[in-house]
């Protein structure tokens, strides 16, 4: 499933695409119906933001460290 391969990456820096916004940072959390991502420094103070997984159309993972 998704989320299953969301879970395997917690901790990788990612880019979350959706229709309308295009969220990079660290993958924290992988709930049933969401992602949670720390935003990278790039946004300024970097912040948690939660992303329901029905609007997720891509996922690019990067591997290393931001």
């Amino acid at each position: 499933m998704f989320q299953d391969a969301l879970r395997e990456n917690v901790g990788s820096f990612v880019q979350i695409i959706t229709a309308i916004d295009v969220i990079n940072g660290t993958l924290l959390a992988v709930t049933d119906a969401a992602a949670v991502v720390r935003t990278s420094s790039s946004y300024g103070e970097p912040t948690d933001v939660t992303i329901p997984l029905v609007s997720i159309t891509y996922v690019r993972i990067f591997s290393g460290v931001e």
